[in-house]
């Protein structure tokens, strides 16, 4: 299992940021709206034995996707749903929901999986989507028994070590580290942007011709963006760096309107968001699990009173495996 080795307050303060900008999943490159498909309907058949009599606990949830399926399976006979994130979450989606949506779910933010605030035997279903493993499981799964009932189903989605999404998390964590390295791309690009401002007037752009420092920082940065290119034709997933790539070009655009200090405070604002992603891509890497971390999981769950535990790998209807999935009864 993972050592989970990074502070509780940082990782609420990245994965807070990332609920904020209203995607309602970990993987919006991967899967537009909310997740479709062979997963999509794992979870349906998961929600078939729920009614207003029902209550669900969900795990991680992040923005609630899947508190979303379950008002679109149940919409007429909601269950009571209790959504559980250490992040700081409020869901957007939630206010164009029809009233017994709405009264059904309830939200809790920073909240770990770690120390439930709910009742012993409190649960009928447990859910979690990409989002337990990312706990300490040896914390967790205790918690998790404690609360379902009994006769009660877990139901999880989990990472898998050689998923397309660990793969594709793996390579950004390296592109991550080399766009944020010491003198690498971005250090060529906050060193050029004063430089650029200046170019605004025709008395700026002569004092640049001259200037020794201007042509070196020049230079940095056309190598710096040869780097980049070479860099984004031999990754395998290099979206990342088409997006450093398009950046830096909105950003010194933007100086024919705005000030340097105005656009380095945007380069910051741009570096803040790339070590959150890089904490992002570190986790989901540590915690995909592969088939020996996956049995110890099941292990544990049975230790803990669970049964008819089964987990197997899921697919997308192209055959990329995208992860496993597991069920169990209290």
């Amino acid at each position: 299992m993972p050592d989970h080795s990074t502070p509780n307050d940082q990782r609420r303060t990245a994965w807070s940021r990332y609920w904020k900008r209203d995607v309602l999943h970990s993987l919006p490159g991967s899967f537009t709206g909310n997740y479709e498909g062979l997963i999509g309907r794992f979870w349906q058949q998961q929600f078939e034995s729920l009614d207003a009599s029902r209550s669900v606990l969900d795990i991680a949830t992040g923005n609630g996707a899947i508190p979303q399926l379950v008002c679109l399976a149940c919409s007429t006979d909601m269950p009571r749903v209790d959504a559980i994130d250490l992040a700081e979450v409020s869901p957007d989606w939630l206010a164009s929901q029809p009233l017994p949506c709405r009264e059904a779910l309830h939200f809790h933010a920073g909240v770990s999986a770690e120390a439930l605030p709910f009742a012993d035997e409190s649960f009928d279903l447990a859910t979690s989507q990409y989002g337990i493993e990312y706990c300490d499981v040896a914390r967790a799964v205790p918690e998790l028994a404690r609360v379902l009932k009994p006769g009660g189903h877990l139901a999880l989605l989990l990472h898998h070590r050689d998923s397309r999404l660990a793969e594709v998390a793996r390579e950004e964590l390296r592109l991550t580290d080399w766009l944020l390295q010491a003198a690498g791309f971005l250090d060529r690009l906050d060193a050029i942007v004063p430089w650029v401002a200046q170019a605004a007037s025709a008395e700026g752009r002569e004092r640049l011709r001259v200037d020794p420092a201007a042509n070196r920082a020049r230079e940095d940065f056309n190598h710096a963006m040869q780097a980049l290119a070479g860099e984004a034709a031999a990754s395998p997933f290099p979206d990342l760096l088409e997006e450093a790539r398009a950046f830096s070009a909105q950003a010194l655009g933007a100086l024919q309107g705005a000030s340097a200090a105005d656009i380095l405070s945007r380069c910051r604002d741009y570096r803040e968001s790339l070590r959150d992603a890089r904490l992002r891509y570190a986790e989901l890497c540590e915690c995909a699990m592969d088939e020996d971390m996956m049995a110890s999981f099941a292990e544990r769950l049975a230790a803990n009173g669970l049964a008819d535990i089964i987990h197997v790998p899921i697919r997308h209807e192209n055959g990329m495996l995208m992860g496993w999935t597991l069920t169990a009864r209290a």
